[in-house]
């Protein structure tokens, strides 16, 4: 899949740069559904001359395909149930290599730290996180009520030697959650608390939509065969009730109307501004791992950056080659002026079927393979931790 060449730059790469990932929603499937054909869908809604009723019947149909299909499995994860077993093993097992590669980096100049930025609203990362035990700034603060702040990030951990006062750093990840999560909660519309058990998810899924009051959606669903289907159905008072818990949720909506509160807009485009300086920096790498690109700001920060950052190298790990092609064709063929974004795909398999990059294929595949020979520099036992 990935020649032993390719394989001896990326390590070269990852030594001497400053590390970024963007993951996407196609690191968290199947367990998870993409967006698929939701976000056009809800476009079209709105753009439709449908009766104001007929929308709201069709922009809760959808929202409660996405809530069932992605934002309550989310309650699985957390209880750690074997539905989910199998995403959660490649996560924990792609973060231990990267904790593995950070313990492993030859240069003093560049600290023990990796950037996660991310689209996903789920809970995998968080999770991990806490199982491996590994240091991580997410942007919360506090014990009993942590609360977000932007001036959270940024921070190094060290461990002091108790006998010899020595220090070592820590590897440390950031995780920025550029379209907001489940784990956040609005309190008194000034802040967002960090909510461990999902107080959100488990309110929505309480309200019960009677049989009959919904329009069904599949992937082959069309705005002309969803309108066929809700023409003379009314807004039944739990759908109502179902749109006004899920608009609280601190996510960014796949709509034109992104944002229910100001202070997610604030923190979006914060996160966002966090991400493009990151890029600016010189010698930093951007490996882009299940998106598709298809978000047009995060799309216009990358290619801003790679054309006016010469030392910034992203490596795109397309899921499939017709993926690969895909996001080729969001950038556009004369826009990347320093051919420095580069394209990692599958090949076709033995039997002619294309392979894709799922997360478990890449942390095999790629990742596994940087320094499976060499031994991670080990730091001292009697260490006490220190910021």
């Amino acid at each position: 899949m990935v020649t032993d060449a390719q394989l001896e730059r990326l390590k070269d790469v990852i030594q001497d740069c400053n590390l970024n990932f963007l993951l996407g929603s196609g690191l968290s499937s199947p367990y998870l559904r993409t967006l698929g054909n939701i976000e056009t869908l809800l476009a079209r809604v709105e753009q439709s001359n449908l009766e104001d009723a007929e929308k709201q019947v069709l922009r809760c149909s959808l929202y409660k395909l996405y809530f069932d299909d992605v934002m309550a499995k989310n309650l699985a994860v957390l209880k750690a149930d074997q539905t989910a077993a199998e995403n959660m093993r490649a996560y924990n097992d792609f973060l231990r290599t990267l904790n593995s590669i950070l313990l492993r980096r030859r240069s003093s100049l560049l600290g023990k730290e990796v950037n996660l930025f991310t689209t996903n609203i789920d809970v995998f990362l968080e999770k991990a996180i806490e199982e491996i035990g590994l240091e991580s700034n997410d942007g919360f603060n506090g014990r009993f009520k942590p609360l977000f702040s932007l001036s959270n990030f940024n921070k190094s951990r060290f461990k002091r030697s108790l006998h010899f006062d020595n220090l070592s750093e820590l590897p440390v990840f950031n995780l920025f959650k550029l379209h907001g999560s489940l784990t956040w909660i609005m309190e008194n519309d000034t802040r967002i608390v960090f909510s461990p058990d999902l107080a959100q998810v488990e309110r929505l899924k309480q309200v019960v939509i009677p049989s009959g009051c919904l329009v069904e959606v599949t992937a082959e669903s069309t705005i002309e065969g969803l309108a066929k289907a809700v023409s003379g159905l009314t807004v039944h008072e739990s759908l109502t009730k179902f749109l006004s818990v899920y608009e609280e949720f601190l996510i960014v909506n796949p709509t034109k109307e992104k944002f229910k509160h100001t202070l997610l807009n604030y923190t979006y485009y914060e996160l966002l501004r966090i991400f493009s300086n990151e890029l600016e920096k010189d010698n930093s790498v951007l490996f882009v791992m299940g998106f598709s690109f298809a978000d047009e700001h995060i799309k216009e920060i990358t290619l801003r950056a790679a054309n006016s950052n010469p030392t910034l190298i992203v490596y795109v790990i397309a899921h499939s080659s017709k993926s690969a092609d895909a996001i080729r064709g969001h950038f556009g063929k004369n826009s990347i002026k320093n051919a420095n974004i580069q394209f990692i795909a599958p090949t076709l398999g033995p039997d002619g079927d294309d392979m894709v990059f799922d997360l478990a294929t890449i942390n095999r595949e790629i990742l596994g393979k940087l320094f499976k020979d060499e031994s991670p520099q080990s730091a001292p036992s009697d260490f006490e931790e220190e910021e």
